[in-house]
This record gives C-alpha cells, sequence and structure tokens, in this order.
C-alpha cells in the first residue's frame, strides 16, 4: 500500500502489520520520499536566496535612483515599479520559505530507516516469504517532552539543569522458520543542558547543549523448549558465545528454558551510523544462534 505522504507529514511513524517484502517495500519508499524532500528544500532554499537578493537590489535602485535622477516624475514612476517588484518577490519570497518548511517535515532521519530496511532483508533470508512482521518506526527527534524521562539539577553549574531523554524509535517483531520468535528494539538515549551563563561583558546568556547517550539495542528470543531444551545446560557459554562490534557494549544478558534477552549500548559518537547499528544488530542475532544452534545440537 503506498505510504499516505500528508499522513506521515503529520504524525513521521510508520507502522505496519504486513508481510516482510511489503514493509521492505514501503520503506524504500520512504527513502524516495526523504530523497525528493531534501531535493526540493534545496530547490526552494536557492529560490528564496534569489528573491532576498532581488528585494535588495530593487530597494537598493530606488535608493540611487532618489539620489540620480533630478526628473521627479520620473522618478515616481521609477519608484512605484520598484515597490511593486519589491511585493511581487517578497510575496515569492514568503511562498518559497513555506514550501521549503513544508518538504523539511519529510526530509526525515536517513539512519533510521536505512538500518531499519538493511536489518529486514537480513532477518528475511531466515523467514518465510510471506511471514508477516510487526513494525514501527518513527522519525521524531529524541529531544521532545514526550521523550523526556527526568529533569536533574546539573551537578557543577549552580542554576543550570539536565533533561534525559528516552526514544523507542524501533520496534520489530517475527518470526523465523523455526517457530523462534523475535522482539528487537532501538533507543536514542540524549542528555539536554541549559542555563544562564554570564558573559565577559557582564551579560547573562541562556545556554543549551544536546549531548548524544548512545543508542540502546534490546533483543528479546523465545525458542522452543522441545527442539533447544539443551540450552539450560550452556549458560556458562553465553558470554563466551558473544561477538560484538568494538563500540557496542553489553548491558545485560538473561537465558531461561525459554528465552533469551540480550541488551547492548552503542557508543554514542557512532549511534547515528547506519553500518554500526546493522553490524550489531546482526552480531546479536549471530551470536544467540550460535548459542541456539549449540542447544539443538546437544538435544538429538
Amino acid at each position: 500500500m503506498p505510504i499516505d505522504v500528508q499522513q506521515f507529514r503529520q504524525n513521521l511513524t510508520y507502522t505496519a502489520q504486513a508481510p516482510i517484502k511489503q514493509v521492505i517495500a514501503d520503506l524504500q519508499e520512504i527513502a524516495e520520499i526523504d530523497h525528493l524532500a531534501e531535493l526540493k528544500q534545496k530547490e526552494y532554499g536557492k529560490k528564496a536566496l534569489n528573491y532576498f537578493w532581488g528585494i535588495l537590489i530593487a530597494v537598493a535602485l530606488i535608493i540611487f535612483g532618489s539620489i540620480i535622477i533630478p526628473n521627479a516624475q520620473l522618478l515616481g514612476m521609477l519608484i512605484l515599479l520598484l515597490t511593486l517588484v519589491v511585493f511581487v518577490l517578497a510575496i515569492a519570497l514568503i511562498l518559497a520559505l513555506v514550501k521549503r518548511l513544508k518538504f523539511g517535515r519529510t526530509n526525515v532521519i536517513n539512519y533510521r530507516y536505512q538500518s531499519t530496511q538493511r536489518i529486514l532483508q537480513m532477518i528475511s533470508r531466515d523467514m518465510d516469504a510471506n511471514a508477516t512482521i510487526n513494525l514501527y518506526l518513527s522519525f521524531k527527534i529524541t529531544e521532545k517532552n514526550e521523550h523526556k524521562i527526568s529533569t536533574t539539577p546539573h551537578p557543577s553549574k549552580s542554576g543550570w539543569q539536565i533533561d534525559n531523554y528516552q526514544h523507542e524509535w524501533m520496534k520489530i517483531a517475527g518470526h523465523f522458520l523455526d517457530k523462534t520468535r523475535f522482539d528487537l528494539s532501538a533507543t536514542s538515549l540524549s542528555k539536554k543542558q541549559y542555563g544562564w551563563k554570564r558573559g565577559s561583558s557582564g551579560k547573562s546568556k541562556y545556554k543549551s547543549k544536546i549531548k548524544s547517550g548512545g543508542l540502546d539495542i534490546h533483543l528479546d528470543m523465545a525458542y522452543s523448549q522441545r527442539r533447544y531444551g539443551a540450552i539450560k545446560v550452556l549458560k556458562d557459554e553465553v558470554n563466551g558465545a558473544l561477538k560484538l562490534p568494538k563500540l557496542s557494549n553489553l548491558r545485560n544478558l538473561r537465558l531461561t528454558d525459554k528465552s533469551m534477552q540480550l541488551a547492548v549500548r552503542i557508543a554514542p559518537n557512532v549511534a547515528d551510523n547506519q553500518n554500526e547499528i546493522y553490524q550489531t544488530v546482526t552480531a546479536m542475532f549471530l551470536s544467540l544462534y550460535q548459542v541456539l544452534n549449540l542447544a539443538k545440537a546437544l538435544s538429538k
């Protein structure tokens, strides 16, 4: 089903419960919408700049003409004409800025749909061709009030505050061919420091600074006890099976007879890198399945 661009522009979210091939195709359409928005933003930005320069030139000509043209009637006609030009250009400038702002809403965060699309393509290899996938994907920025979880005083700057944000922008759920169910999520973390700072002139200025806290990836897998019954004897082997990228750190690992939960944090400096996200998620799936495959062999 084609993406409803107007609704997408308003909500900045994509939600689907559909065959994985259709979801991947929808993400490709979102990529095309984003690319068009980027091109249109540049186009209307250039137009707005040209209209602005046109207004400045027209105003300059009015001033210059007032100085060098002695004929009052000719000067009046010139001023009237140039005033009309300024008026038309001002309207064109406003319309161009409005258009640029409109397309700015669909110029979304690229790495989110790029990493999600690659992850879906990767997991689709071990899923039925007609398997249904559940996907929630948000393109809202993390630093919004709806994502704020707490506010604390700054530890060293008097009068300053720190807002802490968490934004779960991706959730994927589905089943593999072996009936193992998986739930994957990505949550951005950030902090915003803000307050008043006195400058060298003695005046106080409002300052703010946003700092990423990294990206938390959570993977839960629920599997068949009958197929992977020996998993309980491998609890001590799980840590050794984990092979994560250098900039991803283990946060939590829990194993039971029926499920495994793995939490990993990607470092702040690469938290918006789609390659790092994809590699981390791939490593998480491969590591857990390495344990499951060993449990399957032992169960036989």
